[in-house]
């Protein structure tokens, strides 16, 4: 059981006013319940005690009710509805009791399907992202390696309008690429005048 769980266990009516916890070590303590403490604190509090037993008691100290965390884990019977009595012949808490457990089963659904498919999602389009960007880094070097052949001349085409205009395209890549590594290097490169 978990603080959340045991929160519950503690909710269930008839409320008590004291606890006795028996850890594993089989010391007990006494748990005090003072009007305004919050059951949330209380839960985590004897949830830190790692309790092997929990007694409910009340302001006479005479034993309400009891459980066993461990054996409730283990049987899979966490749930504080097992400690609220429902009537037979009460419908609307029937009703109630089946609408808040399908309440927590969506909210465990919730956290523990959705967000875990919500990362597989977002691996895959992680991956597919960078999939797309070494096809688009692949097709954008042969078309330019393409490009250079068309440009350095390959017989009949090197005398082609295409092939001139492609070599044009080379050439002012390449100076701009040297511009570039020139101005990072801290070098000013050497300008010609327009007439020249």
């Amino acid at each position: 059981m978990g603080p959340r769980e045991i929160r519950g266990w503690l909710l269930c009516q008839p409320r008590p006013s004291s606890l006795r916890i028996t850890n594993d070590d089989q010391a007990s303590h006494t748990l005090e319940i003072k009007p305004g403490q919050s059951w949330a604190q209380t839960a985590d509090s004897v949830h830190a005690l790692k309790p092997e037993l929990i007694e409910a008691l009340d302001a006479t100290g005479k034993l309400i009710r009891a459980v066993r965390p461990g054996e409730v884990d283990a049987e899979g019977e966490d749930s504080p509805e097992e400690g609220i009595p429902v009537l037979a012949n009460d419908p609307e808490s029937v009703r109630l009791m089946m609408f808040a457990r399908l309440l927590a089963d969506a909210y465990k659904h919730s956290t523990d399907v959705a967000f875990e498919r919500l990362a597989d999602l977002f691996e895959a389009v992680t991956s597919r992202a960078a999939t797309l960007e070494r096809t688009l880094d692949g097709m954008n070097r042969m078309m330019m390696r393409q490009a250079q052949e068309v440009a350095d001349g390959g017989g009949e085409e090197g005398d082609s309008f295409e092939a001139m205009m492609m070599k044009a395209f080379m050439q002012g890549k390449a100076k701009a690429s040297a511009e570039k590594t020139a101005k990072t290097n801290g070098a000013v490169p050497h300008k010609k005048d327009d007439d020249e």
